[in-house]
């Protein structure tokens, strides 16, 4: 299961990195992103917080969910919500630039939008930077049904995600 997990995100990445050296923005990206990790993960909703460097929160720029699930308090609670470096486990992410798991939302996701979670069904979590050496450009949150405890090959197999998607954010920043 695990070698699977892998070889989903290593052909993720590769898709990845021409949606994102092909789009416009991070911000047109996002969905498929979301989608694409989502899936390979064997998650069903995500979050993609980018940034903002100077007003220092992130900004959430694009969600996902699979249809099956009822999501409209958590949609609207994230849309409507910009994290700092303290706030929520995207926060902590971005503070720390080390990925975060955990199997039980309600304990280790800040409330109201773990509440939410839970109403959703969702009971697991995943939280990554998009990074480099110089910068965090954004988090990836994923939240799934039954999330399976964190394997350190996957948890790091996800950072180097992170890393690689960091670097091609970081190209597009220098190019504006």
């Amino acid at each position: 299961m695990l070698k699977k997990k892998l070889e989903g995100l290593r052909k993720i990445l590769d898709e990845s990195v021409v949606c994102l050296r092909e789009s416009s923005s991070s911000k047109v990206a996002a969905p498929m992103l979301l989608e694409k990790l989502g899936r390979a993960l064997e998650c069903e909703w995500g979050t993609f917080w980018e940034v903002d460097s100077r007003a220092h929160v992130l900004r959430p720029i694009g969600t996902w969910s699979a249809s099956s699930l009822e999501v409209k308090k958590l949609e609207q609670d994230t849309r409507s919500r910009n994290l700092s470096l303290s706030e929520g486990n995207a926060g902590h992410v971005w503070r720390s630039r080390k990925p975060l798991w955990t199997v039980d939302l309600v304990k280790d996701m800040c409330i109201p939008r773990s509440i939410d979670a839970d109403r959703a069904g969702l009971h697991g979590g995943v939280w990554f930077a998009l990074k480099t050496d110089r910068a965090v450009y954004g988090v990836i949150e994923l939240l799934g049904l039954n999330l399976a405890p964190a394997e350190e090959e996957l948890i790091a197999g996800i950072e180097i995600f992170g890393i690689q998607l960091g670097k091609i954010l970081e190209e597009k920043a220098s190019k504006v």
